[in-house]
């Protein structure tokens, strides 16, 4: 009772001690949410200014308060050995009423500067517009001291959860279990950054609607794959590009955004240059542009025609997005054969091995386009100009530049909104927000792998997420990929090992043996005692 009117004290403003806490902000990310009878709080809390010494502990403590209640959470504990020694041995000898045991208990030596913090609580509807604060104090050999309070969420706004039905069992439920030592399987949550707790949601109710009947999570595999650790990118070169196909009216070569469907187009630029030069994401290095025109027409016409749309095209780059001349490289193609053959190769017409033909045969200046009009009555120009000519129009942008480095919250946002500026290291950051088989850990891994498609150690790393999460088909698809590097033996022989075929993962695991011997020799011991 007495620490309750001293939380209550603090939190209306009362100064209990003149003492500051000289940290900067502490909660650096935040998600809570209302799950069968259950309220979820989960932090990530930068503890990296909190160093005890000794005789002293930090304590910090969230509160929830609303509708004249309070409802304290266990609480993260950064402790000197003597203090924490002198602590336990005075709650054993002289238990206090009410002692609600610490979340976790760091130490100063030997400790990482940011943990995630995750408890469950009964829901009661006095909590649906609660407050979240996070309550700092400091204790020595003699006293408490109350350093302040950091106001967290103000409005939890949350959605009142639905009624467990009877027999099952609420989260807040198994973990009081657990605390008495009974053993239950706690549910698949994990604490993740406010920045993607939208794309958390809709994560988790994919789980609820599209649940997998073949993939199951597999949760010996987590000490069974392989996971490869990525080089630091010191310097993020990146190169991307994007083709718009511009309508102008006739004689006009300046882009009208409204004209026609340019607007969708102009988006598709818009999602890829709004990145670089906005929040000082990137620096950009070099921006080409080439316009293409088709073969129909005269050659002087076409040359025109793609020389100035590309010039114009530059000008309204520099006018939208950045102004630097000297970034822009500007080239134009007349006519655009080189692409018609492309097309053709991709999405055949009715003869067109004869088209083909002739363009490798007649040169553009020796009556190729006249030949082209005259094959078959004209019928095979007319199907060109109708559905080839038109995609061959066109601006290509290519834009090269440098993206900077990323810390964990900027990198949790980015993963779901411009992935491609991350690092394959800065990703896998984000990933360990997440308990390995679920499928939001699995989406990570394979994020980084749709936008590193080429990286062995990036199809490897997604083999392991998947098969995990219980699908080795995926796995399979990402394993075959490199096949030929060593390093995918040991999840080769995991795949073997799953689908029964023991012989099989047995060759895979002593292939591996000279690769990853320890995971390798770990898995045969695992087979052999399970004979």
């Amino acid at each position: 009772m007495k620490r309750m009117k001293k939380i209550i004290g603090c939190l209306v403003g009362v100064l209990l001690t003149a003492e500051a806490w000289a940290g900067g902000t502490l909660t650096l990310g935040s998600h809570v949410f209302t799950q069968g009878d259950s309220l979820h709080i989960e932090l990530l809390l930068n503890l990296s200014d909190a160093k005890a010494g000794n005789a002293e502990a930090y304590l910090f403590t969230p509160v929830l308060r609303g509708a004249g209640r309070l409802q304290e959470l266990p609480a993260v504990v950064v402790s000197g050995r003597r203090r924490a020694r002198a602590d336990q041995r005075q709650q054993a000898l002289q238990p206090s009423p009410g002692y609600l045991p610490p979340y976790r208990t760091l130490y100063t030596r030997n400790r990482k500067d940011s943990i995630i913090y995750k408890v469950s609580v009964a829901y009661s509807p006095w909590m649906e517009h609660a407050s979240l604060v996070l309550m700092r104090e400091r204790r020595d050999c003699c006293r408490m001291k109350m350093l302040g309070v950091e106001p967290v969420i103000t409005d939890l706004a949350l959605t009142r959860p639905f009624h467990v039905p009877q027999g099952q069992i609420s989260v807040s439920q198994r973990q009081m279990a657990v605390s008495q030592g009974q053993a239950v399987n706690l549910p698949e949550q994990t604490a993740i950054p406010q920045a993607v707790t939208e794309r958390h949601e809709n994560a988790a109710n994919r789980q609820e609607t599209q649940s997998r009947s073949d993939c199951m999570p597999c949760t010996e595999c987590t000490a069974m794959v392989t996971y490869l650790t990525p080089d630091m990118e010191t310097q993020k070169h990146r190169s991307e590009s994007a083709t718009l196909y511009i309508d102008y009216p006739t004689g006009v070569y300046d882009v009208r955004r409204e004209f026609h469907n340019n607007r969708p187009e102009l988006e598709k630029l818009d999602s890829l240059m709004r990145p670089l030069t906005e929040g000082n994401l990137a620096n950009i290095s070099s921006i080409s542009i080439c316009g293409y025109a088709s073969p129909d027409g005269t050659y002087k016409d076409n040359e025109i025609l793609a020389s100035n749309r590309a010039r114009c095209f530059k000008e309204y780059m520099r006018a939208t997005y950045t102004p630097g001349h000297d970034l822009y490289k500007v080239s134009s193609v007349p006519e655009d054969w080189d692409g018609l053959v492309e097309l053709l190769q991709r999405r055949p017409m009715n003869h067109s091995n004869e088209v083909l033909s002739l363009i490798a045969r007649i040169g553009i200046f020796e009556g190729r386009e006249k030949q082209l009009m005259d094959m078959h009555e004209g019928t095979v120009y007319r199907e060109l100009l109708k559905s080839y000519f038109p995609q061959l129009r066109r601006i290509r942008i290519t834009v090269g530049y440098e993206a900077r480095a990323f810390n964990i919250e900027e990198a949790a946002s980015l993963i779901y909104t411009h992935p491609r500026l991350l690092s394959l290291q800065e990703m896998y950051r984000v990933a360990a927000f997440y308990r390995p088989g679920t499928e939001q850990y699995r989406e990570i891994y394979e994020i980084a792998a749709y936008h590193f498609p080429d990286d062995v150690l990036a199809n490897i790393n997604a083999a392991s997420a998947v098969i995990m999460a219980g699908d080795p088909v995926s796995a399979r698809q990402y394993l075959n990929k490199v096949a030929d590097d060593p390093r995918a033996w040991n999840d080769f022989g995991v795949l073997a090992y799953l689908e029964g075929d023991r012989k099989k993962a047995e060759e895979w695991f002593r292939k591996a043996l000279g690769v990853e011997p320890e995971k390798a020799r770990k898995n045969l011991k695992k087979m052999k005692n399970e004979k």
